[in-house]
């Protein structure tokens, strides 16, 4: 539990890092360069990505290296390094027999044991890299290309030779046109290679004998003819989304589906024929293809937030004005959702009746016309078989009474070596008396309850809480229901029904404290068990002490559906 927790928001970080390049700290301010979108010729990555590439995540500007690493020392866990490295030395011996994941294992405890002595930016350049180096992913048609900028090629070669003997690999070398590479993979169709050239590290997937012009490409020594700096099209990103220039990015379903069924790039063209697989057949389909592409044109990626107090990521699937104001109208209002109240909280909007008549609106337009295409033939059963599975009784129940849920925690705590709870469960509904009805189907003693708009909360008394239970208390407005776990004044379950719902149109959210995670702690450390360790406990309380708090939601916004996540550091 605690590895995977602590990989999983030390990723979400580094991958902002990775993305927010490294510049010179005199560059203009971001909200400067959004404003007037002006070429960048500070930003060197850029010239290396073809304008027409179906993929691409860059940046033009960063933080200084100094505010970069402070974010790194306050985001990582003191004590739970070492055990993570520990944990996986004692795996190995139970993954011999997977090559693969061995080799992935020893390099990581390899590479672990290189950065556990990073205490300062000049440990990092020691090691040959920047603490926030200039970045960049794409791709040459479809292959991939990441591209990164290092301190010291010299020191990095260092460093990746001895990890190299320390997880017991040996690489395979290559050289096209006087330039020296590694193959990662030697046997295959494709081959992963790693190349330092330029104080920069590049690494792609290349045919097993891919040409030297192709490889030309791939070390930049062959530019392409229009870039996305020649067309500015990472600083419109940036104005459209109104992302930072630390990090932006685009998927294009267009370029994509074009490039795999009509390849134009070498790049597409030597992939497909290392790999015996020839263009998708959508001669005949161009309808459906532009049918499909111009209601999700794609994914757009970046940062709207980075720096020492706070991080935030930001992916949009982008759809066209009628999916949007289809999904707005999935909407409702549910007290509550969106805040910051209690040391955790979580919702979901959804009007279910709105959803149900949504899918099968669109079942209906695939329906007729259905797509023609043998390759989407897929999309048009999915449809079908989802509208067949959202109406089902228990949908059609529920769907009419029930728009949405919001469930705050107030308190965590143990109590005679108990843990107990407060908190409160709303439920948003047209028709609170309905909804009443509907879950007294289920819980039959509810239906004994005088529960009413505005009137008295209700205790539940039921034969299915357990005996520990907090007492649960209910109360009823115009809009929702409450119900109140260890909480029974009225005026607490009314500021629940009373609680203030978004201007922004959230189809979920959820709210994560410092507090909670503090709390989660001491739970654990008060109720020992043998698959929690002093270590995860450790773990749990150092994000207590780093993280003011962590947001994730999705909402609908003018583009298409959004899906975020943020965190706020503690100051130090």
């Amino acid at each position: 539990m605690k590895t995977k927790l602590s990989i999983a928001i030390t990723l979400a970080l580094i991958s902002a890092g990775l993305i927010s390049g490294c510049s010179d700290d005199n560059e203009p301010a971001a909200t400067d360069s959004q404003q007037e979108a002006p070429k960048n010729n500070a930003a060197p990555m850029l010239k290396y990505i073809p304008a027409d590439s179906p993929y691409f995540m860059a940046s033009r500007e960063t933080l200084s290296e100094q505010e970069a690493f402070a974010i790194y020392q306050s985001t990582q866990p003191m004590t739970s390094f070492e055990s993570d490295l520990d944990e996986m030395r004692a795996a190995l011996p139970h993954v011999q027999d997977d090559d693969v994941l061995y080799t992935f294992m020893t390099l990581a405890i390899a590479l672990g044991e290189e950065l556990i002595g990073v205490e300062s930016i000049e440990d990092v350049h020691a090691l040959g890299m920047k603490m926030s180096p200039q970045a960049a992913l794409y791709g040459l048609g479809i292959l991939p290309v990441l591209r990164m900028e290092l301190q010291d090629e010299g020191a990095f070669r260092t460093t990746l030779q001895r990890v190299l003997t320390k997880a017991n690999i040996t690489l395979s070398k290559a050289t096209t046109n006087d330039t020296e590479y590694w193959v990662l993979t030697p046997e295959g169709q494709l081959k992963i290679i790693l190349v330092i050239k330029d104080q920069q590290l590049i690494v792609s997937v290349v045919p097993e004998n891919a040409s030297d012009e192709l490889l030309d490409q791939v070390l930049g020594k062959t530019l392409p003819d229009s870039n996305i700096d020649d067309t500015n099209a990472l600083a419109e990103l940036e104005q459209r989304y109104d992302f930072t220039p630390y990090g932006a990015g685009l998927l294009s379903s267009s370029r994509l589906l074009d490039e795999l069924s009509t390849p134009t790039h070498p790049g597409t063209l030597a992939l497909m024929e290392a790999v015996d697989e020839e263009p998708l057949n959508l001669s005949g389909c161009q309808a459906d293809i532009d049918r499909l592409t111009g209601r999700f044109p794609g994914l757009a990626m970046g940062i709207r937030e980075y720096n020492t107090d706070r991080v935030e990521t930001n992916f949009i699937l982008r759809t066209d004005e009628g999916i949007v104001s289809d999904l707005r109208g999935l909407t409702t209002q549910v007290p509550g959702l969106g805040s910051s109240a209690g040391m955790a909280n979580f919702g979901l909007n959804l009007d279910l009746p709105v959803l149900i008549e949504t899918i099968q609106k669109y079942a209906r337009e695939l329906r007729e016309p259905p797509f023609s295409c043998d390759e989407l033939q897929d999309l048009n059963n999915s449809w079908r078989d989802i509208s067949m599975a959202i109406n089902n009784p228990i949908t059609m129940m529920i769907g009419p009474s029930l728009s949405g849920f919001h469930a705050r925690l107030d308190n965590l705590k143990m109590v005679n070596g108990e843990p107990v709870i407060a908190g409160m469960l709303t439920l948003a509904s047209q028709n609170p008396m309905g909804l009443l009805s509907t879950i007294s189907t289920f819980m039959p003693e509810l239906q004994a309850l005088e529960l009413a708009p505005g009137g008295e909360p209700q205790k539940i008394e039921s034969m299915m809480l357990p005996p520990e239970a907090p007492a649960i208390y209910a109360a009823m407005s115009d809009t929702a229901i409450v119900l109140g776990a260890g909480i029974s004044d009225q005026a607490l379950l009314q500021e629940g029904l009373d609680a203030p719902v978004s201007e922004r149109d959230l189809l979920a959210y959820g709210y994560l404290t410092g507090e909670f995670y503090r709390s989660l702690a001491d739970i654990m450390e008060k109720s020992p068990s043998p698959e929690v360790s002093q270590s995860d406990i450790e773990l749990f309380r150092q994000y207590g002490n780093t993280f003011e708090n962590m947001e994730y939601w999705m909402e609908v916004g003018d583009a298409g559906v959004e899906m975020s996540f943020s965190v706020e550091l503690v100051s130090p």
